[in-house]
Order: C-alpha cells, then structure tokens, then sequence
C-alpha cells in the first residue's frame, strides 16, 4: 500500500510540472490569438480589408489587385443609382457622377456619404442633365462633364456653382465633351465627340485658351488601321514623360501621342475601353465595360493582368465604366448596374499603418471579436464521469431527472457504454443518457506504468483527467481522483448540486 502511494504521489508532482509547462504555452498562445485578433480589427478599420496576403494560382505578370470594399451611399433618395464617372481629390473625397440622378455625390474614401451637388446658375441650364466625368483642377475646383447640355461645369469643392468652362475658339459652338483631365502643367485635356466626323482630343489653357487639336472620326475595322483617328474616345491618361494616353472606345484600343499630338503608337486591348489612369507603378489601368473587367497593361502595350469579371457579387462587374486612384493608390471604379463604386488595391508585403481608435465606440467595434472566445463557455456541456454504482444511487433517491440536463454530459468508457445501454433505471434507458468516450492508449498506459493500476481503473482515471469531475460511490476512486485535482460527487452530493443551480 505504503509503495503504491509512493508511485502515486511521483506521478502527481511529475504531472503537476506537465500540467504548469502547458498552462504557460496555452497562456502564451491565447495572449498572441488576442493581440492578432485586435491587430486584424484595427487594421480593418484602417484599411477596410484583413491582414490576408492574396493567393492566386494564375499564371498573370504580375499579382492581380484585391477587392476591399464597395462604395453605394445612404439607402433612399441619395443611393447611388447608375454611377459614371468618378475621382478621389487630394483631400481623400470620392466625387462620383450618378447619370440616374443627374447629380455628383460626393464620400469619403472610407465610403461614408457626405452630399450631393448638381445645381447650376447658368442661362443655358438651372441643373446637370447628364453628368459624365468629373477631374479636380490644381487649384482644388471640381470640374464635371455633361453631354447633353454640351459643356463642363465648375464647381467649388462643396458643390457650389462657380462658372461654365468656356472654349475661346470655334470649338465652343460644336463641342460634346465626354471626358475632362488635368496634365501636369494644369492644362486641361478634353475627348470631344460633338462632331459626327470630327471626334477629336482637345487641349486648353484653364482661361479656355485652346492650344491643341488632334483627331478626326474613323471607325476602323483592324486595330492598327487609321493610327491618330478616333471612334468615340472616351478618357485621356497624361504618362510619365508627357505621353498622351488616349482610350479610343469604339476602334477597341489605346492610341499614344506625344506632347503635340503627334501619333506614337497604339496599344491592342482585349475590349472597348473607357476610363483609364496611370498609377505610380507605371500600369496603365483600362475599364473594359462590355467585359465586365479592369485590364492592366505596362506603357508599351503589354498585358499585365485582368481583374474582375460578370457578377454581382464582391469584386464582379456589370458594366464598369471609370476608374482613379487615391493617395494610397488604391483603385475606385464605378460599376454602373450593380450600382457601386468598388475599391481595390494591390497586394504589398508592405505593412499598412495601423491607426489606433480614438473614440469608446470604435474602440468597442475594433475589441468585438474579442467576444468569440467566449462562445465556446456560452455552449458547452460540463462532462462528468459516472460509474455504475453511482447511477444506481441516483436511481434509487428517485432523481434521475437530475441527470437529464441539457448542459451535462454523462460519461464511461466505451466498453462500459456497451455493457449498460440497455439497462434501464429509474424508468430511464441507460443508452439514451451516457456517452462512450473513447480513451488515450498512452495516458492509459503513462498511469498503469507509474501507479501500478490495474488496465480498467487506468482507463477510468484517464477519463477523468481529462473531464476533471467524477460521480461515484466508491471510496478509493473518489481518494485518487481528488489526487487527481478533480471534482469529486457522491449521488447526494450531485443531488444536492442539481437542485443549487436549479434555484438560481
């Protein structure tokens, strides 16, 4: 007797320093599982996506940028319904263009609605009619096309109207322009197709000096016919060095011009493009509408990758029409018939900053997940193992009802399951209120080694370690599990127990 308690006492002291080795690593792993999942929500609150690197197995030149978020405004009368153009300032406000509407609406970056503007005091017209592209002049003034009233408007950064943008040429009497840009010397760039034959790229001076003409209407029937000849060009993109990006829509292709409108070269792409820009990369970014998708090409021509595709899910197009860039470089493109404005960006192995909250509540959205940890306490059952005779003690106080909770779950070792599914006690079957746990062969073998136990009491006891509570009548039992640090019930002790909970 003296010896088996010897052996026992060793291998409590032995698992009692397993069991502090694991507390501290479980300890150490919970720790970083919260700092991660804090870390996610800060940074989802700051970048409006999750800290996941972007998988692709394609076989793209370069990794295809991922779908962040989209932009659709308040529910009601300010919804976006049919956005066209669009633009992010250097203050990080979106202007975007709704045809539907008639109006430019104007967010965040983040995609929090701020207003909407179209009003105009002009002798042609008291209000926008067909808004189509929108630019930000260097002096910080918006700049908003409207075809059918065949002119570009100007507005302060709040909406108010300031004057009509008028050509000091010839081109005034004539013109439908559909797109307006900005170079880097301020001039402004202007894709008119007033003219059935005379679809052209114009250049001014922001007093409505004009500058430069180039282009004619040509609809050609091979990629390459008619260089310098436009079919309705639909966005200008100013390069690097000066190089005049132009989207010739309708010829299904990208003409390249030099600073005097000189032809350089043409760009196949694989549909019809509409809005274009160039990121700091040096990609040259094209909306394909009738493909549903975004084409990225290098300045030369080469095809990069495609992003997007049909659908009205996350990251898919119904007719995507124009595209910018924010400061950060990520992507704002309108999708016209899903009725949104969709963010992208480009993977990094760059960390993004991580802006701290400054208010309780953003505190409270960015610590919620925090709650998930408690699910598992929310929905478990407390495990207890039984042994026969301690259900026939239950049986015979007449409380079986005892252990018929939703919350318990009695366990034995399988081989006793088997034995006492069928009996009945109390008027209940056996089989319908236990569970047969299956056992660790080494934690049955580690206790028949060091306690010198026979091969059922070990598998009873490994149970227990692992349950930490025991109902039992027996004496023995009861002294090694209580070693074993766990809860130790008789049938009026659980009885007891029972009726406690019961009450509260």
């Amino acid at each position: 007797m003296a010896e088996a308690s010897v052996r026992l006492d060793r291998y409590l002291a032995d698992r009692e320093r397993r069991s502090k080795r694991r507390k501290i690593v479980l300890l150490v792993l919970l720790v970083l599982l919260l700092a991660l999942l804090t870390y996610s929500a800060l940074y989802y609150q700051t970048n409006r996506r999750l800290p996941i690197p972007f998988v692709t197995g394609g076989t793209e030149a370069v990794q295809p940028p991922e779908f962040l978020y989209a932009i659709a405004g308040p529910e009601g009368k300010d919804a976006l319904a049919k956005p066209i153009g669009v633009y992010v300032t250097k203050d990080d406000r979106v202007y975007v263009t709704d045809l539907k509407s008639d109006v430019v609406r104007v967010y965040r970056v983040d995609g929090s609605y701020l207003f909407s503007f179209g009003a105009l005091a002009s002798d042609e017209a008291t209000h926008l009619a067909q808004p189509g592209r929108v630019a930000e002049s260097p002096s910080g003034e918006i700049w908003v096309t409207d075809r059918m009233l065949r002119g570009i408007f100007v507005f302060d950064k709040d909406g108010t109207f300031k004057r009509r943008f008028v050509p000091k040429s010839d081109a005034a009497k004539t013109w439908a322009p559909i797109s307006v840009t900005f170079g880097p010397d301020g001039k402004v760039y202007v894709c008119d197709v007033g003219q059935t034959r005379g679809h052209r790229v114009l250049v001014f001076e922001q007093d409505g000096t004009e500058v430069l003409r180039f282009g004619n209407t040509v609809q050609a029937n091979r990629m390459q016919e008619s260089p310098g000849s436009f079919y309705f060009p639909n966005s200008i993109a100013i390069g690097p060095n000066g190089e005049v990006f132009v989207a010739d829509g309708n010829n299904r292709r990208v003409q390249v011009f030099d600073t005097q409108g000189r032809f350089l070269r043409i760009l196949p792409t694989s549909g019809t493009p509409r809005g274009m820009v160039i990121d700091s990369q040096q990609r040259l970014l094209v909306v394909d509408p009738l493909a549903h998708a975004v084409d990225a090409y290098d300045l030369q021509g080469a095809r990069l990758v495609s992003f997007g595709g049909p659908g009205v899910g996350p990251g898919q197009f119904q007719y995507p029409n124009d595209i910018a860039l924010d400061k950060r470089g990520r992507m704002f493109i309108t999708d016209r018939e899903n009725h949104q404005v969709q963010v992208w960006g480009w993977p990094s192995t760059v960390v993004p900053p991580v802006t701290p909250p400054e208010k309780p509540v953003q505190w409270g959205l960015c610590l919620s997940p925090l709650l998930l940890l408690l699910l598992p306490l929310a929905f478990r059952k407390r495990k207890v193992v039984v042994t026969e005779d301690f259900l026939e003690a239950v049986a015979a106080l007449g409380r079986m009802d005892a252990l018929q909770q939703k919350r318990l779950r009695l366990i034995v070792p399988k081989a006793e399951y088997e034995r006492l599914a069928d009996v009945v006690l109390g008027g209940v079957r056996l089989g319908d209120l236990l569970a047969g746990e299956p056992h660790s062969e080494s934690d049955v073998a580690d206790l028949i080694e060091k306690i010198g136990i026979d091969r059922d009491t070990a598998i009873l006891l490994s149970l227990i370690q692992r349950t930490g509570r025991l109902g039992t009548q027996e004496t023995d039992l009861a002294r090694v599990a209580r070693a074993l640090d766990a809860q130790v019930f008789d049938a009026e002790a659980f009885v007891n127990e029972h009726d406690r909970r019961a009450k509260r």
